[in-house]
């Protein structure tokens, strides 16, 4: 616990310094000062957690020092130390609340100063706690600025700082949602491996705040206001929170953190940094711990190239249709390194599962095979990694190329046509008029085209295909019925309710909690 010592006299300095074996006491006398004026610098500087000052002295006195602190808020605690004479206006200075005691020169021995010491240490504990509590509110207040300066932020604390975003890993979902679904567990004892931290001679915690469940934001503030930043002290420090918060959980978290080097009114934008690092997790992989200047992060999330996406899927269309794999998965792999450089491009990534997830349902189809998910975690298992998603694709296709010849059956290019039109705009109002309008042929014709290749209606294809999408949806979110209705098609939630029983047996509510217990 770091002390000032300020008095004119310097004897009563020199008196102070011997008068106790400091460290032995857990203190540490960071500074001394002859004058109000210098120990308000060093103060700034060092930031104390106790000041023993004198009333009396040039420049500035101890009691416009006491103010002068106070307003800043550093939360040091002031053991008052002057003659008999002057204890009418040291009471001044205890009237403000940050005094912990006062006393008499000529009467202070090693025992009292001790249990003084002792005194304005468990004052200062108990502060700092109310502190930190008004800090991650301020933090929290930051946090939902939308980039703009929170009021107050000044207050938090001093560059150079280091915000810190914890969140736990949870599998990628091919369905993006409005909110990433995270551990159910929430970030219950996460704070509890803050504790080491505080002790850190390079960084020292300001606050933090949980932000739904998984995830934590916490705050911090170099010690060392002259000193370079120190940027691998804090890899160090957030690796250790990592691996003994994994070691605890029995789970891997991501880290992500950001440095602001000169105005706390940028906190703001710092967390925005943190958030779009943790949205785009899927591409840093599991267990990531890296700064958020080091990551290829998007400047703004772009919308999809849809043409850039037309033409990967044509060329990796065109190699099956030609029966070359090698060139298929060289196709693709190009593709999904197009997506992490030179920048991270989540929405197209989720853009390329949709069209080689439609491109393999139709080659089921061409087979006379059952509708899947080449992602489905249930087979595929959880996957975190862009890696580990694209080696799943290729896998997928490769298991269905070993299937024999059926795979080779092909359905006639007018209903593959439809097919495409159909699962790219299935959560319209479409019919059989507007399919066949699309693709330029009679309505008539593109039914017989359905009951002739794939033994079943329009309606009957296009209504198993909505359902089937839902059932994604509802084992995979905790979205609302007239969400799910609405995302799948149906303007009515009664009505797809009703639908989805016809064809399941159960009723979406039922399904979902059917597999909320598996």
């Amino acid at each position: 616990m770091k002390i000032i010592l300020v008095d004119d006299e310097r004897i009563a300095l020199d008196h102070i310094r011997r008068l106790i074996p400091w460290e032995e006491n857990g203190y540490e006398i960071a500074a001394a000062a002859t004058n109000g004026r210098s120990a308000l610098r060093l103060c700034e500087e060092h930031r104390p957690q106790i000041m023993i000052v004198d009333i009396r002295m040039p420049v500035m006195d101890g009691l416009e020092l006491i103010r002068a602190v106070a307003e800043r808020g550093w939360g040091v605690k002031f053991i008052v130390m002057s003659a008999y004479e002057d204890f009418n206006y040291a009471r001044q200075a205890i009237s403000l609340g940050c005094v912990s005691s006062y006393l008499i020169k000529h009467e202070v021995d090693r025992d009292k100063l001790i249990q003084e010491l002792a005194k304005a240490k468990l004052a200062w504990e108990m502060s700092e706690r109310q502190r930190k509590l008004s800090r991650s509110e301020q933090l929290k207040e930051a946090f939902f600025a939308s980039g703009q300066p929170a009021r107050h932020s000044g207050h938090i604390a001093r560059p150079p700082l280091c915000a810190l975003l914890l969140q736990a890993d949870v599998p990628f979902t091919t369905i993006p949602a409005a909110t990433a679904p995270h551990d159910t567990n929430g970030t219950t004892g996460w704070k509890e491996e803050f504790k080491h931290v505080e002790k850190s001679a390079n960084w020292e915690l300001i606050g933090e705040f949980t932000h739904g469940a998984g995830r934590l934001f916490a705050l911090f503030e170099q010690c060392d206001k002259n000193a370079p930043l120190q940027r691998d002290a804090f890899f160090t420090l957030a690796s250790a929170v990592q691996s003994g918060l994994e070691d605890r959980l029995g789970h891997t978290l991501s880290l992500y953190f950001a440095f602001e080097y000169t105005d706390i009114a940028h906190l703001p934008v710092l967390i925005c940094k943190l958030e779009d690092a943790g949205r785009h997790t899927v591409f840093s992989g599991r267990g990531a711990l890296a700064c958020t200047d080091d990551l290829p992060l998007p400047v703004r999330m772009a919308p999809v190239n849809v043409n850039s996406g037309r033409r990967w899927l044509n060329a990796a269309a065109s190699s099956l249709i030609q029966e070359d794999y090698d060139s298929f998965e060289s196709v693709v792999k190009q593709w999904f390194d197009s997506l992490s450089r030179p920048e991270w491009d989540l929405n197209g990534l989720y853009e390329a599962i949709r069209a080689l997830t439609t491109l393999y349902r139709e080659r089921l189809a061409a087979a006379g095979l059952p509708e899947a998910d080449p992602l489905e975690p249930r087979t595929a298992g959880p996957l975190y990694h862009v890696a580990g998603i694209r080696e799943r694709i290729f896998r997928a296709f490769g298991e269905l190329r070993e299937q024999g010849s059926a795979v080779h059956k092909q359905l006639s290019p007018k209903l593959l046509q439809a097919l495409r039109y159909l699962h790219a705009n299935f959560q319209s109002e479409i019919g059989v008029e507007d399919v066949s309008c699309a693709i330029g042929i009679s309505v008539r014709y593109l039914h017989e085209l359905f009951k002739r290749e794939l033994n079943r209606t329009f309606l009957d294809y296009l209504t198993e295909y909505r359902i089937k999408q839902a059932k994604l949806i509802l084992m995979r979110e905790d979205a609302k019925m007239a969400e799910v209705s609405a995302r799948v098609g149906y303007r009515s939630p009664q009505h797809f309710s009703q639908v989805f029983k016809r064809l399941t047996g159960v009723l979406p509510h039922q399904f979902r909690a059917k597999e909320q217990a598996r």
